[in-house]
């Protein structure tokens, strides 16, 4: 059974690996091979440990769990910007649970949390244009793609970003 919990500080290690191995997966090709060999762990040990540690104040990570393990996570941002709302940012979920629900139900309870928190309902993400089906999946979801734009990367190379919007969250209530 996947139960849905706010992570902890002590969550940040499992969060970080699960985050690395899943940009080594679907990113190669996207992010340099330099970066997905030698670097991308530390910077998701570094990134992890500081967000769950120091967390902004309009910050909300929830995770999956199954048997008390972490399958999926989900960052918030509410208020992030001032057009298109809150930023999901982050969605992860584990190879052996992907087309589960897993991922659905983090953005279901991410959205719940901006209709309860935020300024207004609108939400969006960032998702690589190369990364076909993930945007496939937030088309799925309702989203729509309102702009794809270069943006810088963690590693220091530009990709072709897509902005996927949503401009109501409630939908998924």
């Amino acid at each position: 059974m996947i139960r849905l919990r706010h992570a902890q500080f002590s969550d940040y290690v499992a969060i970080a690996k699960l985050h690395a191995d899943n940009w080594k997966e679907t990113y190669r090709g996207i992010l340099s091979d330099h970066y997905l060999d030698h670097e991308v762990e530390k910077d998701r040990l570094d990134t992890w440990h500081k967000r769950l540690q120091s967390p902004a104040d309009n910050q909300f990570i929830n995770i999956a769990t199954s048997d008390d393990v972490i399958v999926g996570f989900c960052g918030v941002f509410l208020n992030d910007d001032p057009v298109y709302g809150s930023l999901i940012d982050n969605l992860h979920v584990s190879p052996a649970f992907r087309r589960s629900g897993v991922g659905r139900m983090l953005v279901k309870d991410a959205a719940r949390y901006i209709c309860e928190k935020a300024d207004n309902k609108k939400m969006y993400l960032w998702v690589f244009e190369a990364n076909t089906n993930a945007r496939i999946a937030y088309q799925y979801m309702g989203g729509t793609n309102v702009e794809t734009v270069d943006k810088e990367n963690p590693d220091g190379t530009v990709s072709r970003t897509c902005r996927i919007f949503w401009s109501d969250a409630s939908k998924f209530l």
